[in-house]
């Protein structure tokens, strides 16, 4: 399923007839108990799920993204690891042209960094439009979750869905699922059970300091768990599939 272990001639056998995923991430501070890689963790996981489920073919991932703005990390902190918006629209843009090229017209992007999203919908804008047959579908964990599932686990844990967003307890969750050996549980829980740090919806560069954490942790990862994790991940990896099918034709086809 890994394009980088095919030969050309796997590629070319498997390129017109199934999809490609692009899994796409970041490299950003969590807070103090996830790894710096988490959204290209996740994005790569999905993917994985993705392929075996629907038999499509991997690209190598791109773990470099947009930076995000301070507010919604809680600060400014070490390993922001990013590239500006017009650099990431033009490689990306290059690595779709490039499959399609190539023959492969059908690519799934599995995005688990919320503010790549506007750049990714100019790059698959640019694609589409050289390539009356290209058909590129932009997917994050967060699209596909589920409003019931998310209000019904809101209910179980007693964590309000404002307070779970950016390392907060579902994205805590799933990457203690899928990256256990990378991510530090006991620290999900060194911060108040809500940051006491101000929120507000805009952005302002450079950040207020009453708007900053100590941590990184601007919401509430308390209740974040492997278990937890886990039931997420399923319930993604299936509707992200069915997403897939739907938009790709896949289930008219009854695969």
């Amino acid at each position: 399923m890994l394009l980088t272990e095919m030969t050309w001639h796997d590629f070319d056998t498997r390129r017109q007839r199934g999809l490609v995923v692009l899994p796409i991430g970041a490299v950003e501070p969590h807070g103090p108990h996830l790894p710096l890689g988490a959204d290209t963790m996740i994005s790569d996981y999905f993917a994985q799920r993705l392929a075996a489920d629907l038999d499509a073919t991997i690209a190598p991932s791109i773990g470099y993204g947009v930076a995000t703005p301070p507010q919604r990390l809680g600060g400014v902190f070490p390993g922001v690891l990013a590239v500006t918006g017009s650099t990431f629209t033009l490689l990306v843009t290059e690595i779709l042209t490039a499959l399609a090229e190539h023959g492969a017209r059908q690519v799934v992007i599995v995005n688990s960094a919320i503010d790549n999203l506007s750049f990714l919908c100019e790059a698959a804008r640019i694609v589409t439009t050289a390539f009356g047959d290209a058909r590129i579908m932009i997917v994050a964990w967060w699209d596909v979750v589920g409003e019931p599932f998310r209000n019904a686990l809101a209910a179980e844990t007693g964590v309000a869905r404002t307070d779970d967003h950016h390392a907060g307890m579902v994205e805590s969750s799933l990457t203690m699922h899928i990256a256990p050996a990378a991510t530090r549980a006991g620290l999900a829980a060194t911060d108040p059970v809500v940051s006491t740090a101000r929120r507000f919806s805009y952005d302002v560069f450079p950040l207020p300091p009453d708007a900053a954490t100590g941590s990184g942790i601007v919401y509430t990862a308390h209740k974040a768990s492997a278990e937890i994790g886990a039931r997420v991940a399923d319930q993604v990896a299936r509707e992200m599939a069915a997403a897939v099918r739907l938009e790709s034709g896949l289930e008219a086809m009854g695969r």
